[in-house]
């Protein structure tokens, strides 16, 4: 495995005691853990998904970052669940920050609060967690989401009878020799996402145009978490972006509305 990777951990948010009849957090398996060595911004990342075990309601990754590296970490939850964050951190150079899915940031590196932070989350939909730092450090990031009641879960398709979102680990996006344009295709709906990665440069302009059902959704966010476009944008259809800086870029689609086909085509132009 490339050791230069971001990591994606997927939370079961809707896991514990409403999703297994009533089991104790008390009584699960402890957090899981994963070992992180941050990423360049040119770095190609080789996701490792984390799930949390059966019946927890938190999970604890770690890792190293220094200067011009980060570690990204996503995960789903619904809106009214509150995620609490404790960081452990070698030095106070490092920093992280919170981005929900329609942007902007909700945690920042301004903030005071970089050891602990508790934020009830607006929107259901996939949040983003980036750990970044000026100079070398280690960390260790324990991410809590009580279970919610048994109202609040929606079994479907795909998920296993548990409503959980199925988050899909990010595909690259190749453009074959000669073309600055491709087109992917995915499956999407309330309960599952695509997942896009593409390498481009600082001061390209990046169009994105998804067809399919008129309710689908993208989001664009840039290397540095930044997002550049959201799924509460008015246009969701065709959409062109000056993109800021030079690194690896994520496009996530989704349809919060009904299950279907999507055709996602994207070109970088200078």
């Amino acid at each position: 495995m490339n050791t230069q990777h971001r990591k994606l951990l997927v939370v079961g948010a809707l896991a514990a005691t409403a999703l297994l009849g009533g089991a104790s957090a008390a009584g699960a398996a402890g957090p899981v853990t994963g070992t992180g060595t941050g990423s360049g911004a040119s770095g190609v990342p080789a996701q490792s998904v984390v799930r949390f075990a059966p019946g927890a309601t938190s999970a604890t990754v770690s890792g190293r970052v220094g200067p011009g590296e980060d570690d990204r970490y996503v995960f789903d939850a619904h809106a009214g669940q509150t995620a609490t964050f404790h960081l452990a951190r070698s030095t106070s150079a490092q920093t992280w920050t919170l981005v929900g899915p329609s942007g902007p940031a909700v945690h920042d590196a301004h903030s005071p609060r970089q050891s602990g932070f508790s934020y009830r989350l607006p929107e259901s939909g996939r949040y983003y967690v980036d750990i970044v730092s000026s100079r070398p450090s280690s960390y260790r990031l324990e991410l809590s989401i009580p279970a919610t009641t048994a109202g609040t879960t929606r079994p479907g398709a795909g998920t296993g009878g548990t409503g959980r979102p199925v988050v899909a680990e990010a595909t690259r996006i190749a453009f074959a020799p000669g073309r600055s344009s491709a087109t992917v295709s995915a499956q999407v709906g309330p309960v599952q996402r695509a997942a896009y990665t593409f390498d481009a440069q600082a001061g390209q302009r990046a169009r994105v145009q998804l067809s399919g059902s008129a309710t689908g959704a993208f989001a664009l966010v840039a290397p540095d978490g930044t997002p550049l476009h959201t799924t509460g944008s008015r246009n969701q259809s065709d959409v062109t972006v000056t993109l800021p800086t030079t690194g690896l870029y994520r496009i996530d689609v989704g349809d919060d509305a009904r299950a279907g086909a999507h055709r996602l085509t994207l070109s970088l132009h200078r």
